[in-house]
């Protein structure tokens, strides 16, 4: 069962939609309604769904206000609305879906689908990392990362920086080479030690060793020793310049 909360101002098109879940989506469980931003994150805090129903245009701020309130975004949205001109930023935040009101019952069927394999591979992942913690005990020092071939074990001070990739990871490591993960880069971030690892992106985590140069931005960039360029989400940016403490040698540039 997912569980499920309607966003929206209108208590009109929330009560439709709601009905509408319940008479054809059946695996999934509405368990609040909020009409505005701040009863919205409220809600979400307190129940921590799986899925977002969420609208754009609202009173007191906008649907993205709404998410850029969580870094990262702990639940599935799927966007109701009934404005086209969203569908671009609204992927470009991750968001699974996208509907248009009037609701088509085949739509909102096939993006309840695609949350559901999301969340079942969540849970998936979720197992992988607490099988990986128990064998990390079979190489001290070491982590242990899930690959195509079976379990791979490195030291974590050869890694330079980790990218998200749709359900899977990429470990990029001082020697060059390049590591698929199939594991979340959530999942990835807990087994990584916070000493030495920072997640400055959505997308990216760093290793602060290999950092050779910040360029200032709203959010701003790194270049990593090994040439590649990762981008510094805005939320994320403090974080990142704390991190840095003196003792850290690192050009930063306008």
């Amino acid at each position: 069962m997912i569980n499920a909360v309607i966003i929206e101002d209108k208590a009109i098109n929330a009560k439709t939609l709601q009905a509408m879940v319940r008479n054809y989506c059946p695996s999934v469980n509405i368990v609040g309604i909020a009409g505005d931003i701040d009863s919205a994150f409220a809600m979400l805090r307190q129940h921590m769904p799986d899925l977002a129903f969420l609208d754009i245009e609202m009173l007191g701020g906008s649907g993205f206000d709404l998410l850029r309130k969580f870094d990262p975004v702990p639940f599935e949205v799927i966007f109701t609305t009934a404005y086209n001109q969203y569908a671009i930023e609204a992927f470009q935040e991750n968001v699974l879906d996208y509907l248009l009101k009037p609701i088509n019952i085949s739509n909102l069927q096939r993006a309840v689908a695609k949350v559901e394999k999301q969340v079942a591979l969540k849970k998936s992942n979720e197992e992988v990392a607490k099988h990986l913690r128990s064998l990390q005990k079979l190489a001290p020092g070491k982590i242990s990362l899930p690959t195509i071939d079976g379990y791979l074990f490195i030291a974590p001070q050869e890694i330079i920086r980790c990218e998200a990739s749709g359900s899977y990871s990429n470990f990029y490591m001082s020697s060059g080479k390049k590591i698929v993960v199939s594991m979340l880069l959530k999942k990835c971030e807990d087994l990584l030690p916070s000493a030495l690892f920072l997640r400055i992106h959505n997308s990216h985590i760093i290793n602060l060793q290999f950092v050779q140069q910040y360029i200032r931005g709203r959010g701003g960039y790194i270049v990593m020793q090994d040439g590649s360029r990762v981008d510094v989400a805005a939320s994320r940016k403090q974080d990142f310049l704390d991190a840095m403490s003196p003792a850290h040698s690192i050009r930063i540039s306008k």
